[in-house]
C-alpha cells in the first residue's frame, strides 16, 4: 500500500500514517493505495463517467465551482492503480450550504442551529459496484473526518443523506448526531438520493465527539 500525495497543502506523510495506524493498516490489508489531491474536475469526470448502476446520482454542485486548494480535498482509493472509491470535503458553513440547497431544491426546511467554528461539508462518496461490502467506504469516510479535523482544522464535519440511511451514518460512519433537514417534494437531491427520496437529514460530528469515539471506531477496522 502507498500514500499518493497530489495536494498542494495536505499530505499523508509518515507521521500522519503512524498517528492513524489502525486505519492505514486496514487499507494495507486490502492492498489499497490512498490518494489525496485537489483536482475536483477530475473527480467529476470519474463519477459522471460511471454507468447509472454504478453511480446513480448527479454530481454534487457544491464541488463544481472553483475551489482553492486550501479549502478542500479529494480522496481516492486505488486498487491495482484503478480508482475504486472516492470522497471529497470542503470548508463550508452550514447557513451558506442550506441557502444554496434551498435555491436548488425547493421544499419545507427545518430550522437547524449553526455549528460553532469552521465546518466542513463532505460528499461524493462512491465505491465501485465490484468492491462493495468490504468496509472500504466507511473507512474512507473515517479518514475524511480525520483530515477535516486534523489538517483543515474544522470544528464540525457534516453531510446530508436520505432518511433511510440514518442508522448507517450513525452506526457505520460513526457520526454522532442526526437531524432532519428538509422534505423535498421533487426528491433527487444530488448525490444524497433519488427521485423517490423526499426526506433528507444532516449527519454531523464535532472534532471533540470524533476524538471521544476513537476506541469504538477502531473496532470497525477489524
Amino acid at each position: 500500500m502507498a500514500q499518493i500525495n497530489n495536494h498542494e497543502f495536505y499530505g499523508l506523510d509518515t507521521d500522519y500514517v503512524t498517528k492513524h495506524k489502525e486505519l492505514f493498516d486496514f487499507f494495507d490489508s486490502q492492498n489499497l493505495d490512498v490518494e489525496i489531491n485537489d483536482d475536483f474536475a477530475e473527480l467529476k469526470t470519474i463519477l459522471t463517467s460511471k454507468d447509472k448502476d454504478d453511480y446513480a446520482y448527479d454530481f454534487d454542485s457544491a464541488f463544481e465551482s472553483y475551489l482553492d486548494s486550501a479549502t478542500g480535498f479529494v480522496l481516492y482509493l486505488r486498487y491495482n492503480n484503478e480508482v475504486v472509491a472516492t470522497y471529497a470535503a470542503k470548508r463550508l458553513s452550514l447557513p451558506v450550504f442550506i441557502e444554496g440547497m434551498k435555491l436548488k431544491y425547493p421544499g419545507s426546511y427545518d430550522t437547524i442551529d449553526d455549528f460553532p467554528g469552521q465546518s466542513a461539508y463532505s460528499s461524493c462518496q462512491w465505491v465501485s459496484k465490484d468492491h462493495r461490502g468490504k468496509k472500504w467506504g466507511r473507512v474512507l469516510d473515517h479518514l475524511k473526518k480525520n483530515l477535516c479535523f486534523d489538517l483543515m482544522k474544522c470544528e464540525t464535519n457534516f453531510a446530508i443523506h436520505k432518511s433511510d440511511l440514518r442508522d448507517y451514518h450513525v452506526n457505520h460512519l460513526a457520526y454522532s448526531n442526526n437531524q432532519r433537514l428538509a422534505v423535498i417534494p421533487n426528491g433527487d437531491v444530488g448525490g444524497a438520493g433519488e427521485v423517490i427520496d423526499k426526506e433528507y437529514w444532516i449527519a454531523y460530528s464535532t472534532s471533540t465527539e470524533w476524538a471521544d469515539k476513537q476506541s469504538e471506531v477502531k473496532t470497525l477496522y477489524t
